[in-house]
């Protein structure tokens, strides 16, 4: 199959639903890492150009630890808007992917940049297999066939999983893929005093806790109009 993360910046995959691209990785299918945002403003020193770089390379750096291919649009970081434009970056992203399952944001995340581009997805979902959609540099892909799992909140805020992944035998692999993003791990510490490492491990202990097992991420699918399912499709 082909799986897609769809975040809206760099190391929202890492903390949300890296253990679950891992274990697919490693059931032989085609992973993919959309990062939205070029992450360029998030420093208070480092200048956005230069900023914007190193988050890149870190990105792609996490993307290589498992082999996943990395699409960056570089959106202005904090400027993502539910708008035609970036509607249409979103169509050629799922183009692009041609996906079996999308994880993204949850509406409800606490970040505007994470619910736009949940909107985002939902609104192209029903344009990627249309032909005749104006301003298009893709081909369609297939119309259907793609299920929409929404990710975590940061902290599991106001979010209950409907169903979880057993990440605990690749947990090690998703810390190092997390650790790839320095730049975001020091800022964040700097900055709002969290430590994103420690973060992320006690959020996989709580889901994991939820699903009796050591490490878990958790996910609620998108439940939709032609977007049934009758089996399971996540590891």
């Amino acid at each position: 199959m082909n799986i897609l993360s769809v975040a809206a910046h760099p190391d929202d995959t890492e903390l949300l639903c890296a253990g679950t691209l891992i274990r697919y990785a490693g059931e032989g299918h085609r992973v993919i890492i959309a990062v939205f945002t070029d992450g360029s403003v998030g420093d208070l020193v480092i200048q956005p150009e230069e900023m914007g770089a190193i988050r890149k390379k870190e990105a792609q750096a996490a993307a290589d630890l498992i082999g996943a291919e990395l699409i960056w649009p570089a959106i202005a970081d904090e400027h993502i808007f539910p708008d035609q434009h970036q509607r249409m970056i979103m169509v050629d992203i799922l183009r692009q992917s041609d996906p079996d399952v999308i994880f993204t944001h949850a509406p409800n995340d606490y970040h505007p940049d994470h619910r736009y581009v949940s909107q985002l997805v939902f609104d192209a979902y029903s344009q990627k297999g249309l032909p005749f959609i104006d301003h298009q540099s893709l081909p369609p892909c297939r119309l259907e066939e793609s299920q929409i799992y929404y990710m975590d909140t940061v902290c599991g805020i106001d979010f209950m999983p409907t169903e979880y992944v057993d990440i605990s035998q690749v947990f090690e692999i998703k810390k190092k893929m997390l650790r790839c993003h320095k730049s975001q791990i020091r800022d964040m510490k700097e900055q709002a005093h969290t430590d994103m490492l420690g973060m992320m491990e006690t959020q996989s202990k709580f889901r994991g806790l939820a699903a009796g097992c050591p490490y878990a991420e958790g996910f609620r699918r998108l439940e939709a109009y032609q977007r049934g399912l009758t089996r399971r499709i996540l590891p």
